[in-house]
């Protein structure tokens, strides 16, 4: 094809037909420039064919990875909502006396306010993209907003579990350490070593000690504030496990 065009123009050159070359000249260049949009249209649209794979492709991991999550999710739910619960439970009993206090068993209420617990979800899929800028691979700029919305409520839950586990140790565990047994709450825990204490524990005047009832009323304000954290990521992986379920 080119040695045709090159013999056009030598020919046209020869015979000077400059006006004609000239038209000839333009047509060419029109030509070409024809061909190179052709070229870069076809160039484009394989890459957004490609584009548009990748992208189906990343969404479907990110619903089987938020499925998982999921299941993560209600374990970590489940912990921080009984030790709120337990928490509940020894406030109601400060003042209580020793024949409200025999109904219950107390070790394994302590144990269960001292269980909230961290959530860790995998999220390997979203730093994946996130780190290498494929975000824009997501055509659904819902579901981006809400990946995004997402990922904030989780560093707000880490930032308010990290308060709340500080506190707990530096706090609440000193305390608890000089008056309930810590070898029977691990019976609850299935510790190999655990069993009932041989020294005598008497849980009366924790009981009706204003420091005790302070100290659960600070924890139960830390746990319940992760609890309403962890139902706001439950609502935004809802959401993702939505915007990601194949078509």
């Amino acid at each position: 094809m080119i040695k045709f065009f090159r013999h056009i123009r030598q020919t046209l050159i020869m015979e000077n037909k400059s006006s004609k070359y000239l038209k000839y000249a333009i047509g060419e260049i029109v030509l070409v420039v024809i061909g190179i949009l052709i070229a870069l249209q076809l160039n484009n649209w394989n890459q957004e064919r490609k584009d548009l794979k990748e992208g189906e492709l990343i969404k479907q991991n990110i619903n089987e990875e938020f499925i998982k999550n999921q299941e993560l999710l209600k374990e970590s739910q489940k912990l921080n909502e009984d030790a709120l619960s337990a928490g509940k439970l020894l406030i109601n009993l400060v003042g209580a006396d020793s024949f409200e206090l025999a109904k219950y068993n107390l070790d394994s209420i302590f144990n269960a306010s001292l269980m909230s617990e961290l959530y860790l979800p995998t999220s390997n899929s979203l730093q994946d993209i996130m780190q290498s800028g494929r975000m824009n691979l997501l055509d659904n700029e819902e579901l981006k907003n809400t990946i995004l919305s997402w990922n904030a409520a989780l560093d707000i839950f880490k930032a308010n579990k990290d308060t709340q586990t500080n506190w707990q140790n530096n706090q609440y565990m000193p305390y608890m350490l000089s008056v309930i047994s810590y070898r029977q709450m691990e019976i609850y825990n299935q510790k190999s070593w655990a069993s009932k204490s041989k020294l005598e524990t008497d849980y009366y005047p924790v009981f009706h000690d204003i420091k005790f009832e302070n100290l659960i009323d600070n924890n139960l304000y830390l746990v319940e504030y992760l609890v309403q954290k962890l139902e706001n990521i439950k609502e935004y992986q809802e959401q993702i496990i939505e915007l990601t379920n194949p078509k």
